[in-house]
């Protein structure tokens, strides 16, 4: 996932990582049946959950100023996560839209 996250800022920093989290619920999303309370992938759901949690910590770090995950530490996670859960594209997705406006 080709982004030079570098050369951000501290507050560019947070700002992605806001915008993955929200990304990602989106995502996510693929995982219930529409209109429905209905769960059809529930292991996958639970993955998302997970790689939601490090994304939200890894943010709520960057605003205390405290340490934590790294965000090249996070998007090598999101990378993971989409070969293995053969999500590769809604992963590059949800990055390219986090991405926006930085």
């Amino acid at each position: 996932m080709p982004l030079n996250v570098e050369s951000l800022s501290n507050h560019a920093k947070t700002a992605l990582l806001a915008r993955l989290a929200y990304t990602l619920t989106i995502c996510a999303r693929d995982t219930y049946e529409a209109g429905t309370d209905r769960v059809v992938q529930p292991e996958l759901l639970r993955a998302y959950n997970e790689l939601l949690h490090r994304v939200t910590g890894a943010t709520m770090n960057h605003v205390l100023g405290s340490d934590g995950y790294l965000l090249k530490d996070i998007l090598e996670m999101l990378q993971a996560f989409g070969e293995k859960n053969k999500r590769a594209g809604e992963m590059q997705w949800a990055l390219e839209q986090a991405g926006k406006s930085l």
